[in-house]
C-alpha cells in the first residue's frame, strides 16, 4: 500500500492561504479628492468663470461714457479777433428698466457659473472615486492571480508527491507546469494594464498613483423607498434655471433697445456774436429707422429664451432619469452580492477543497482540479467586480442627490 501521509501533509499546509502583506504606503480615497478639488485645471477654470461673471455684474447696469467734443477754429490764432473754439458734451440716457434688466443677465450669468462649479466638484469628486475604485480592483486582480497560482502550486506539489509513488503521470506534471506559466504571461498582462490605469489618471489628479496600498469598503445600503428627492435644487438644475433667467433678461434688454435713444447735451459755441447764445443746451433723439436690426434682436432673444426653457426642462428628466439608473444599478449590485457571499463562494470553496481531496485520493481528475483553482479565485473576482461597482454607483449617486449623504 502506497504511503499519502506526505501528500496529505501537503495538502492541510496550503488549505490555508496566508493574506497578502501591506504595502508600505497607504492612499486613502479621501486623500485622492482632496488632491483632485485642490489641482484639478478644470475646476481651476470653472472657478475663474466665476471671477469673469462677478466681473461683467459690475459695470452691467452702469450709464453709458459722456461724449466730449472739441472744436477749434485754426484761422483765428492770429488776428484781432478771439480764438473761436466750441466744445460740447453728450450723455446717452437709458431706460432704468433697461439697465436693471442688464444687471439681471449678468447676475444671473454669475449663479449658473456658481452652480456649474457646484456640479464639477460633485463630477470631480465622483470620478476620482471611481477611478480609486478602477485601480483598487486592478490591485485586487493581481492578487487574486498570485492567489490562483499558489493554488496551482499545490496541484503541482501534490502531483510531484504522487508521482514519486507512481500514481500520477510525467504528462500530469507537465499539464500543471504549463498552467504556471500561462498564469506568469497573464500576470504580466494584468501589470502592463495596471500601469495604463495610473497613468490615465493623470488628468484627474495631476499626477500619476505611486504603487500603494488602496482600500475600498462596501458602502452601506440605502434606503431607496424612503429616498425623497427635490430635484429642483440640484445645482445642475439651478444652473440651466439660470441659464433660462439670464435669457430672459437679456429678452427684456432687447425689447428695451426697441424703444427711441435719447441724449442730453450742453455745449459752448465762442464762434457767436452774441454772448447769450454761446452756451447751449439739448436732448436729442435716436429713432430706429425700420427696426428690422432691433426686431431681429429680440426674435433672437425669444428664440435663445425658449431654448433655455426646453433645455431646463429636459435637465430635469435626465437627472430623475439618472438618479432612477444609479439607484437599480445599485440594488442590483447589493443582489448579486448576496448571492454571490451567501451560495456561490461557499460552494466554489467546498467544490475546491472536494478536488483536492480527490486528486490527492487518486479519484480525481487533475483538469478538473485545476478548473476549480480557477473558478474559486474567478468568483473572488466577481465579487471584487460588484464591490467595484457599488462603490462607483454609490459615489455617482452622491453626486446626483439633493442632500449630501455620508460615506
Amino acid at each position: 500500500m502506497i504511503r499519502r501521509s506526505g501528500i496529505y501533509a501537503v495538502l492541510a499546509a496550503f488549505v490555508s492561504l496566508p493574506a497578502p502583506a501591506l504595502a508600505e504606503s497607504l492612499e486613502t480615497v479621501d486623500q485622492w479628492v482632496a488632491e483632485a478639488l485642490e489641482s484639478n485645471a478644470t475646476l481651476s477654470a470653472q472657478r475663474s468663470a466665476i471671477e469673469a461673471a462677478k466681473a461683467e455684474v459690475e459695470g452691467s447696469d452702469a450709464w453709458a461714457d459722456p461724449v466730449f467734443q472739441y472744436r477749434i477754429a485754426p484761422e483765428t490764432f492770429e488776428g484781432p479777433n478771439i480764438v473761436g473754439h466750441r466744445f460740447e458734451v453728450s450723455q446717452k440716457l437709458p431706460w432704468p428698466d433697461e439697465l436693471s434688466a442688464s444687471r439681471g443677465a449678468e447676475e444671473a450669468g454669475v449663479r449658473a457659473a456658481t452652480q456649474d462649479t457646484l456640479w464639477q466638484t460633485r463630477k470631480l469628486t465622483a470620478s476620482v472615486k471611481e477611478a480609486y475604485a478602477r485601480l483598487w480592483y486592478s490591485h485586487r486582480a493581481i492578487e487574486l492571480h498570485d492567489e490562483t497560482r499558489a493554488l496551482v502550486e499545490q496541484l503541482a506539489d501534490i502531483t510531484r508527491q504522487r508521482l514519486e509513488y507512481g500514481e500520477a503521470t510525467q504528462s500530469g506534471l507537465l499539464r500543471v507546469e504549463t498552467e504556471l506559466d500561462t498564469l506568469d504571461a497573464q500576470l504580466v498582462a494584468l501589470r502592463a494594464d495596471q500601469v495604463k490605469l495610473s497613468a490615465s489618471l493623470i488628468p484627474l489628479l495631476g499626477r500619476r498613483p505611486q504603487p500603494s496600498e488602496l482600500i475600498v469598503s462596501l458602502p452601506p445600503r440605502l434606503p431607496m423607498a424612503a429616498d425623497i428627492l427635490t430635484e429642483a435644487e440640484h445645482p445642475l438644475v439651478q444652473a440651466a434655471e439660470a441659464r433660462t433667467a439670464e435669457a430672459r433678461a437679456r429678452l427684456d434688454v432687447a425689447e428695451a433697445n426697441r424703444r427711441p435713444v435719447f441724449t442730453a447735451n450742453a455745449g459752448y459755441n465762442s464762434l457767436l456774436a452774441d454772448e447769450k447764445k454761446r452756451w447751449t443746451v439739448g436732448v436729442g433723439i435716436q429713432i430706429p429707422f425700420s427696426g428690422q436690426r432691433q426686431s431681429s434682436a429680440v426674435r433672437r432673444a425669444s428664440a435663445e429664451l425658449s431654448q433655455r426653457q426646453s433645455q431646463s426642462t429636459q435637465t430635469h428628466r435626465d437627472l430623475l432619469a439618472s438618479i432612477g439608473d444609479v439607484k437599480t444599478a445599485l440594488e442590483a449590485g447589493y443582489s448579486r452580492l448576496e448571492i454571490l457571499d451567501e451560495r456561490h463562494l461557499p460552494n466554489q470553496r467546498a467544490h475546491w477543497e472536494a478536488s483536492l481531496n480527490e486528486l490527492a485520493s487518486g479519484t480525481g481528475r487533475l483538469e478538473n482540479a485545476i478548473n476549480s483553482a480557477r473558478q474559486l479565485t474567478g468568483v473572488k473576482l466577481r465579487r471584487a467586480a460588484v464591490i467595484r461597482d457599488l462603490f462607483s454607483a454609490r459615489a455617482r449617486y452622491e453626486a446626483l442627490q439633493i442632500t449630501g449623504v455620508s460615506n
